[in-house]
């Protein structure tokens, strides 16, 4: 009887840990202040206008764009791009820590998405083309020679869990630039622009992870996007 007992404290404990740990980890990064600012990776940035309340920092939509007419997505491989080649915490990466960290974002893209779409390597007339970059946030201009292959999910998370535990500097803040385009003409559809900064406390059991505010920031923006995608396949174009 102790023995159920104890058995039973032990797993609403663990219930319990767990339920926090999923409040904290929404709660583990939140959108920097300021204005944000467009690197070189996306061209014609006179489009993207301020977002509003719960969008990104930047945003535009091609208000002839008919986002029912897509079922599957061509990912481009991700980009990091960091804001000098000297005193970066990205460039101080290993290129193991860069390649998880890219690999990471990739497929976390693939599992919130692919719920939705199929992603195949070919354009096509049903066929958006997704661009992602990952930045340091505002300044970032330098393009370091790291972009993502195709790895599953549950592989992604393990290597970066791994690679990303640590004494040397965190990444801080991590911005994101994602651009939409029709794969077969190259019209722009949607693009973004946004930032995030970790908490210095996250209450979870990766918060000595020195890269969980990139983790946690595109798992943010990932589902975002996807919510986002739904409500503009829920109407039609131009409205």
């Amino acid at each position: 009887m102790k023995t159920s007992s104890r058995a039973l404290s032990v797993v609403k404990t663990c219930a319990a840990i767990g339920a926090a740990l999923v409040m904290a980890g929404c709660a583990s990064t939140y959108q920097t202040r300021g204005e944000a600012t467009a690197s070189p990776f996306l061209k014609n940035p006179s489009q993207l206008q301020e977002g509003a309340s719960g969008q990104a920092k930047l945003v535009y939509v091609n208000p002839k764009a008919d986002f029912r007419r897509y079922k599957k997505i061509q990912l481009d491989p991700l980009v990091l791009m960091a804001d000098n080649t000297k005193s970066s915490v990205f460039t101080k990466m290993s290129k193991e820590d860069q390649q998880a960290v890219v690999n990471f974002v990739d497929a976390q893209i693939r599992e919130k998405l692919g719920t939705d779409y199929a992603f195949v390597t070919t354009a096509g007339a049903d066929t958006m083309r997704l661009r992602v970059c990952i930045t340091e946030a505002k300044g970032s201009s330098v393009v370091l020679d790291t972009v993502s292959s195709v790895v599953p999910f549950g592989l992604a998370l393990s290597t970066v869990k791994c690679v990303a535990v640590g004494t040397h500097s965190a990444v801080g803040k991590a911005g994101a630039e994602m651009e939409l385009l029709d794969s077969a003409s190259g019209e722009r559809l949607a693009a973004a622009v946004d930032e995030r900064a970790g908490r210095k406390y996250t209450f979870r059991f990766d918060k000595f992870s020195r890269y969980h505010t990139v983790e946690d920031s595109f798992e943010f923006w990932a589902t975002r996007l996807q919510e986002r995608l739904a409500e503009m396949r829920a109407r039609p174009a131009g409205k």
